[in-house]
């Protein structure tokens, strides 16, 4: 009997084992500014009832990070309890990094992790002085799939291997609790960490029984790496995607083209689903007043983003044999004109953004400078440490401005102690930070106050956790003032 394509992938699933992350958050206004209020790390097991319970933690918020009233209503999480949490955020984020340096085999699932999830993590590893790309380790070969790219791409292409929910108008609902329910899976407390990461392990197993293909196309392109060999080693390749507003499928079958300039880790393609004929003969401005517009066969793939990328085989199911799709992707390949001219019209949209501004405050530097070698060997050696002095000592040789803020907060923050010197500028680091009236990217307490407004206006009865989240507001106001 002849091996599936992607034995190779089913044999390093089988190998490395699965876990599922969610976060719940402050809030969802600035990601470089939301922290997590819970955390969830769990274990995919043979049996799905019971999987292992790596981590499951709220954490105490430090006073200078408020969160969002309508985040804690949704989650259910009150505020005022959190003050009794065992761990602070510092050491829910440790315990984090902690697991994922001591397992970097693991294969990472999330749900919608690449857009939400992870970029809020990578952010709260810069500020507790963890390496931001730890989870982006090339050398590791670090797994990541998002089963909400891959839910999309079976959508496009094996819609009927699964149950979809569609609304009153027709339009697919992709909502992990949604696409749980439908498929006969019971979401528990939806908006709870553990709950969810149970939900996204069981949709895991749902898509490996039905959709072998997909998920495992999904581990094949589960890095950067893998991904971008995937996209550019092969004649042409399979994409599908939903987009979000119209709810509509968009499948495809790119050629490669050119890697756009101006935009890391931005993949300038073209579908062979249209006749390159039409395309090959247009100037650069023609070409850039295309990339990435609606029916436009020219668009791009970014290749950090969790992508799934399908095999040739695939492009059957986008009404393409393959004798068409080798054809038109060779046509678009031999002419290196019209590559040149994408290329060319990358650099004609760039110049028509808004040029890149210097961030102001450290959490927004982290794509400043990538830390250099020594500062992260200081950092490395201010978490191995519980001694104070020596951590002091350590951020007297820290280099990196950003990375002495972050020591001085958790300093600050973890130590009892702290001298006076360093707590009194702590404290007025927090007044700053909450009494700001300027328009900053933060949380201040004008926005917080705003903030439950909104949410007692869109509640359906008296909310206990909104109740708390005043007290709480009231508590952190007093204590600035």
């Amino acid at each position: 009997m002849t091996e599936p394509w992607y034995q190779e992938y089913q044999d390093l699933f089988l190998k490395r084992g699965m876990v599922g992350l969610d976060l719940e958050t402050t809030g969802i206004d600035n990601f470089t500014y939301e922290r997590p209020t819970s955390a969830a790390l769990l274990g995919l097991t043979e049996n799905l009832a019971s999987p292992e319970i790596i981590i499951d933690n709220k954490c105490r918020l430090p006073a200078h990070i408020l969160p969002s009233a309508g985040a804690l209503n949704i989650s259910n999480i009150n505020p005022i309890d959190l003050m009794q949490e065992e761990l602070s955020l510092y050491d829910l984020i440790s315990k984090l990094a902690a697991y994922f340096i001591a397992n970097p085999n693991k294969i990472l699932s999330t749900y919608n992790g690449a857009f939400y999830d992870l970029i809020i993590l990578r952010h709260s590893f810069f500020s507790s002085l963890y390496n931001p790309y730890l989870l982006l380790n090339a050398f590791e070969d670090r797994l990541h799939i998002d089963l909400y790219k891959m839910v999309q791409t079976i959508y496009c292409f094996e819609p009927n291997n699964i149950a979809f929910f569609k609304d009153i108008k027709g339009k697919v609902i992709l909502k992990q609790e949604m696409m749980a329910r439908e498929n006969g899976i019971d979401p528990g407390d939806s908006h709870t960490a553990i709950d969810d990461v149970k939900t996204l392990l069981k949709l895991a197993d749902l898509f490996r029984r039905q959709t072998p293909d997909i998920f495992y196309a999904g581990i094949a392109s589960g890095n950067k790496k893998r991904t971008v060999k995937l996209m550019t080693e092969q004649l042409f390749f399979n994409y599908g995607e939903v987009k979000y507003k119209e709810r509509q499928a968009i499948k495809r079958t790119p050629t490669f083209i050119c890697e756009d300039p101006s935009i890391p880790n931005r993949m300038v393609f073209f579908d062979v689903c249209s006749e390159p004929e039409d395309y090959i003969y247009m100037t650069a401005e023609e070409i850039a007043a295309l990339i990435d517009k609606k029916n436009s066969p020219l668009f791009s793939i970014k290749s950090n983003g969790s992508a799934v990328i399908l095999p040739p085989l695939f492009c059957s199911k986008n009404a393409l044999t393959e004798k068409e799709a080798i054809d038109r992707a060779t046509k678009i390949q031999e002419n290196n004109g019209f590559k040149e001219n994408v290329y060319l019209a990358c650099d004609i949209n760039s110049k028509r953004r808004s040029p890149w501004t210097a961030e102001e405050y450290p959490e927004s530097q982290i794509y400043n400078d990538f830390i250099d070698n020594s500062n992260r060997m200081l950092s490395d050696a201010f978490h191995k440490t519980q001694d104070f002095n020596r951590q002091l000592d350590i951020l007297n040789e820290m280099s990196d401005p950003r990375l002495i803020d972050f020591a001085k907060r958790i300093l600050a923050t973890e130590n009892p102690d702290c001298p006076p010197e360093l707590l009194k500028s702590y404290h007025e680091f927090e007044a700053n930070r909450l009494l700001d009236e300027d328009n900053v990217p933060w949380r201040t307490l004008k926005k917080a106050w705003d903030s439950l407004a909104k949410a007692e206006q869109s509640a359906n009865d008296d909310s206990a956790i909104l109740a708390a989240t005043k007290k709480y507001y009231k508590l952190i106001e007093n204590k600035m003032r």
